[in-house]
């Protein structure tokens, strides 16, 4: 039986990443995609670091096997700076719904490995979970009323491009992160490595294109900084940690099942809050999408 405090914190994770994704993707449009994954990526170690002083009794990890280094470095990798940074470029070209509909694949991508890679049987109805969310997809990225008003048809597939890499991105960091939380490791202290390390990464290769200045300048700013602060305590920090506690206590196709919903939120968001139109295309597409990822995990 699927734990339910892995699927209560994977629901969690999901509002945590629908609100921080329509932060960065309002920010990412002022200071630039890649300038505010690095910003939101040392607020977030920050974030963290206070976390952990408080729930862990300490700033940082105490102890950590080479293995599970060795498995949370690559998740980081693959997970926060690769997939991430196609995420957050994603934001800036097509929105933070569209972008989030994309990630709603890697339960379907998941399983598709899986297949491919261990030899997993697929049944009819995981084969139709999958044609339901494929096409759900379909019909809102090639819907006209799907894409956001004035945008090129070149930039909107180079969008697409860079939300599917970040979904991909996703799937790797899932299933990687999955070996390192062994005998009930800290999904915190987990989380907190991962992030550092990406901090390295990002930042290391900000200072090799000498961007380390003009990042710090756009982060501070008034109208960026306080707002980046907030998106990365909710989604970097908290949404992540939530997922890891998720991928430790339930399924993985369970937990990343749940942890799909964003588009579904940030509909009723844009519709609701901001009142702003939503094609029937993107209401179908997005329902039908989420459907199939019921089908595939939930029947």
């Amino acid at each position: 039986m699927i734990s339910l405090f892995g699927e209560t914190a994977a629901f969690a994770a999901a509002l945590c990443w629908a609100m921080s994704s329509m932060i960065f993707s309002n920010v990412g449009g002022k200071a630039g995609a890649q300038t505010v994954n690095r910003g939101r990526l040392a607020c977030s170690i920050f974030c963290l670091t206070v976390l952990h002083l408080v729930l862990e009794g300490s700033p940082w990890p105490a102890s950590v096997t080479w293995d599970q280094l060795g498995w949370l470095t690559l998740s980081s990798i693959v997970g926060l700076v690769i997939g991430d940074a196609m995420l957050f470029q994603a934001f800036v070209l097509i929105g933070a719904r569209l972008s989030m509909l994309l990630m709603s694949t890697v339960p379907i991508m998941g399983a598709v490995l899986a297949w491919l890679l261990f030899d997993e049987t697929l049944r009819p109805i995981e084969m139709t979970g999958i044609a339901f969310g494929v096409g759900g997809v379909l019909i809102v990225i090639l819907g006209k009323k799907g894409r956001p008003v004035g945008l090129t048809g070149r930039n909107y597939g180079i969008g697409i491009l860079f939300g599917l890499g970040g979904a991909i991105g996703q799937v790797a960091n899932l299933i990687t992160a999955k070996y390192a939380l062994i005998d009930g490791y800290s999904a915190l202290s987990a989380t907190w490595i991962r992030t550092l390390v990406a901090v390295i990464v990002m930042w290391g290769i900000a200072l090799v294109l000498g961007r380390v200045r003009r990042t710090v300048t756009a982060c501070i700013a008034p109208d960026v900084g306080k707002w980046l602060l907030l998106g990365a305590l909710i989604g970097p920090a908290v949404g992540v940690w939530l997922s890891m506690m998720a991928v430790q206590n339930a399924n993985v196709g369970i937990a990343s099942t749940l942890m799909a919903l964003p588009p579904v939120l940030l509909i009723v968001y844009e519709g609701i809050i901001l009142r702003k139109p939503v094609g029937w295309q993107a209401v179908a597409g997005t329902c039908l999408a989420f459907a199939g990822v019921a089908l595939l995990f939930l029947h």
